[in-house]
């Protein structure tokens, strides 16, 4: 799975990464800890509009979400969207077909279970600073205020070799998207039939991990710090 993401990304640099201007700044928070259960503003970009980056809430509402009742309630269950049932869960498959988007990132963050204990683990590309998770989004107009509302989910596949390992209780991680089906992704020519081949999991040597803190773990800590993300030790986080 993956709820909770790194996206402590300077402005600029995050721009020239994919050559695309960011939309309201003044809104953008860069922060080394954002958790889907909280709903934030994440940086995506979606096929519509590559050369720019937009920023829409976790958490997908549907177009057609009755009242904000239920889209208040629908979205505490759509921060992940499941590679396998895309197109067949009612939430999911009217956006993979026109309403994809990259989600941009740093690292995102998961748990282990060893004995009685939640471990939690950093997980980041070796040679890329910045990266994109697999999303869709859809865009839900509130009937009372008119407002609208943007909202995105990550998907999900089955677990490499070293997110078995880490996530050994669902075994599942977020698609990560090589620079080359990036593009692919947000390509509106492409049948869906071909995108879906993308959501495969990445290789896990490209990949990087190591043990942090329980920092994260802990309520109304602030996580928003550079210490979140630093190795501990558990004296047995060596996985390959």
């Amino acid at each position: 799975m993956c709820f909770t993401i790194n996206v402590n990304i300077v402005k600029e640099e995050m721009e020239r990464r994919f050559n695309a201007n960011l939309l309201d700044p003044e809104e953008y928070r860069p922060s080394y800890y954002y958790s889907a259960f909280s709903f934030p503003k994440i940086p995506v970009i979606p096929v519509k509009s590559a050369s720019e980056i937009h920023q829409y809430h976790w958490g997908l509402v549907p177009s057609w979400s009755r009242d904000k009742e239920f889209a208040s309630f629908i979205r505490t269950k759509t921060g992940n969207a499941k590679a396998k049932t895309l197109t067949q869960k009612p939430s999911f498959k009217g956006s993979v077909q026109s309403k994809r988007c990259l989600v941009i990132t740093k690292g995102f963050f998961e748990w282990q279970k060893r004995n009685n204990e939640s471990i939690p683990y950093y997980i980041y590309l070796k040679d890329e600073p910045i990266f994109t998770l697999a999303g869709i989004y859809d865009s839900w107009i509130d009937p009372e205020s008119e407002e609208i509302l943007n909202t995105f989910s990550i998907i999900t596949t089955k677990a490499n070799l070293l997110l078995e390992k880490i996530h050994n209780t669902k075994k599942r991680m977020p698609v990560i998207l090589t620079k080359d089906n990036e593009s692919k992704w947000l390509d509106q020519g492409q049948p869906v039939t071909n995108l879906l081949k993308l959501l495969k999991p990445y290789k896990y040597n490209n990949l990087q991990a190591h043990t942090i803190s329980k920092l994260i773990s802990k309520r109304n800590a602030e996580k928003n710090v550079p210490e979140l993300i630093e190795p501990f030790d558990y004296n047995s986080d060596k996985l390959f």
